[in-house]
């Protein structure tokens, strides 16, 4: 499956996680330190704007001292994010949900304008192949294509997230 193929599932996967929710079971809160899913929502759209700036970051012009395309890779980013779900850094505040989105039509018209913009941007260009890294405030030095894994693995993160919102026994009905 190619990345922008994972891309895709993973985005038809967070838009499934969401589907047929009312407005009160998207603004549920369970605490008041916890995200309802919109949040969720406002925050991956965050992210995915963020990474969407990382990948369109000119490569510089000295050459790096990593001959790699990936230092982390999918395995790892996903045990990291996905499987060590105990693994909790806060959300640094350029990426915080501040309620910017009142309905679940503008948080998927965002979400999927973002994913889109991202898709497009690795199928026209050779970001795959680049080798320079961009630095990460947790994880350290990324390449372009661990960036692109980040996101998915950062999305199904929060799509766990969703999930379990929706198992909580005073989610609305």
């Amino acid at each position: 499956m190619t990345l922008q193929e994972k891309i895709q599932a993973n985005t038809l996967a967070l838009l499934n996680s969401f589907n047929g929710l009312n407005e009160g079971q998207l603004k549920f809160k369970p605490a008041e330190n916890s995200w309802s899913v919109l949040e969720c929502l406002e925050h991956i759209n965050l992210i995915g704007e963020a990474v969407f700036k990382v990948l369109t970051t000119p490569a510089p012009a000295e050459k790096t001292e990593n001959t790699k395309t990936e230092l982390f890779g999918e395995e790892k980013l996903t045990m990291l994010l996905v499987t060590n779900r105990a693994f909790k850094v806060p959300a640094p505040d350029y990426v915080m949900p501040k309620g910017r989105f009142n309905s679940i039509a503008e948080a998927t018209q965002n979400v999927t304008g973002t994913i889109d913009k991202i898709i497009d941007l690795i199928t026209t260009s050779p970001i795959t192949q680049e080798t320079h890294t961009m630095k990460h405030p947790v994880l350290g030095q990324m390449t372009k294509t661990d960036w692109a894994h980040f996101l998915i693995t950062h999305t199904s993160r929060h799509i766990h997230q969703i999930e379990g919102l929706k198992q909580k026994s005073d989610f609305p009905v």
